[in-house]
């Protein structure tokens, strides 16, 4: 028993209310019996005996030996029921309070039944004794009824006990509920956070290197060929806009406005705008039956060309680019290869690094390959069987 299970009021009121029922029925005895002689003390003696050690062993250095109390209880209690009742001829109902106190201490069956049995025979035996043949029907039924009283008891306060425990563990559970809620908050404000930086890096970056690109261009032609840069400029002004209204689609978390586009056509756009604003000669290639892909998919894709083709002008300076869109039985490839100065050391700068978390967000893979010929980015991501779109 648990000393928690000590400290409920029902049992500070059966600890008091035994207290006062010892003592009262000691009075009461000597009352009955006016002799002034040993016999007095040594009733007197054996009352507060029978009040005092049984509620030893009920104080808090004995919480833990629940099943001592009892059968001390039966015991002490049990001799000072015979021995009153035998000096002052009398039968009482001494026991009644202790037979109830000790079985709302008892909490296994075993030794229920046993105390059970003995605190309803323990009356009668003593009326037996004071009073042949006197109401011995009587006293079984007492002593029967108190400890199937006190056994209500212990149910009750042990159901509120569990019941208090089961909210503590519910209150704390809640506790820790709302600290992983906030764990959780945070990290998905992070990861928002990354991914809105990855999605504006890509969708300007690439955006930023096409129209510079293109302005560098302009600049040659203005005075060599006024028409041919004036219509670059007005080109430049729709890929601007273009590229502001997604980034406005992204900062509110709207889908790109192509969905209804398949993947390759998607694809050939963004290498086509990209080839005419930065002179590059650049070629794409499909190979498999499309399939519909997710969403996602599809975003991640795009943003992986358009990081791949930002960093082959930008750092590479390559003027020429091959992309090949493949789809397997389980798997889809877009593989970007350019001929590029390459890197000696492949770094994982912010646009690699992100390319790289979309990809095994789904459970894709990123190879980068380079050598002084160029560079090779293959972007993977598994499928399952998929109508064709």
């Amino acid at each position: 028993m648990e000393p928690l299970l000590y400290s409920h009021w029902g049992y500070r009121a059966l600890f008091y209310t035994r207290i006062i029922w010892v003592l009262s029925h000691v009075l009461i005895f000597c009352y009955l019996y006016n002799t002034h002689d040993f016999i007095l003390y040594l009733l007197i003696f054996g009352g507060f005996a029978a009040a005092i050690i049984p509620q030893l062993f009920w104080m808090k250095s004995f919480r833990k030996l629940t099943g001592i109390y009892p059968v001390v209880e039966l015991f002490i209690s049990g001799l000072f029921l015979l021995f009153s009742s035998y000096i002052i001829g009398e039968y009482s109902s001494y026991l009644a309070i202790p037979a109830m106190c000790a079985a709302a201490f008892i909490h296994t069956v075993k030794l229920r039944i046993i105390l059970w049995i003995w605190f309803s025979i323990t009356p009668a035996i003593v009326m037996a004794i004071v009073l042949p043949l006197s109401s011995f029907n009587l006293s079984i039924i007492e002593g029967f009824f108190f400890f199937a009283l006190g056994c209500g008891v212990w149910k009750v306060i042990d159901t509120q006990q569990k019941m208090k425990h089961l909210l503590e563990e519910n209150e704390r559970q809640r506790r820790v509920l709302e600290e992983y809620t906030k764990q959780v908050e945070t990290i998905t404000l992070l990861e928002e956070r990354n991914r809105m930086a990855r999605e504006l890096h890509d969708t300007v970056g690439h955006t930023l290197t096409s129209v510079i690109m293109g302005l560098d261009a302009v600049a040659y032609l203005i005075n060599s060929s006024p028409e041919e840069a004036t219509k670059n400029i007005n080109q430049l002004r729709v890929v601007s806009r273009n590229g502001l209204e997604e980034v406005r689609n992204q900062i509110h978390h709207i889908v790109p406005s192509h969905e209804r586009e398949t993947l390759s056509e998607q694809l050939k756009k963004i290498a086509n705008e990209f080839s005419l604003h930065t002179g590059t000669s650049i070629t794409f290639e499909g190979k498999g039956p499309e399939v519909i892909v997710p969403l996602p998919f599809l975003t991640t894709l795009v943003r992986c060309l358009q990081e791949s083709l930002t960093n082959a002008k930008r750092h590479g300076g390559a003027t020429q680019i091959h992309i090949t869109l493949t789809f397997e039985a389980e798997e889809m490839s877009l593989t970007i290869k350019d001929n590029g100065s390459g890197m000696d050391e492949i770094q994982f700068g912010f646009g690699l690094a992100g390319m790289k978390e979309r990809l095994e967000a789904y459970q894709g893979e990123l190879k980068v390959k380079s050598d002084k010929s160029g560079t090779m980015v293959i972007c993977l991501l598994p499928i399952k069987n998929r109508k064709a779109g």
